[in-house]
């Protein structure tokens, strides 16, 4: 190949790249807002687990420090 071919191929590949990188941007905002409409309900269902999940922890460390008076009580008396 001589260095003529190869800077033609080369311009070709980065040109036809570039012109794909436009046709794309062109399609990223219909794809970004699906995204994000997708990962902002993902955020919530987490959300909604994680408190669900902290509300149980703290009920059952309160459950079981009453619980370990209680004992503590009738076992002293």
């Amino acid at each position: 190949m001589t260095k003529l071919q190869m800077f033609l191929g080369s311009a070709i590949a980065t040109g036809s790249a570039m012109i794909s990188g436009v046709a794309n941007a062109a399609l990223d905002g219909t794809a970004v807002t699906a995204l994000e409409t997708e990962v902002l309900a993902d955020v919530a269902t987490a959300s909604g687990s994680g408190f669900t999940v902290f509300t149980v922890v703290i009920a059952t460390t309160v459950g079981f420090a009453l619980l370990s008076k209680f004992i503590n009580k009738g076992a002293n008396g």
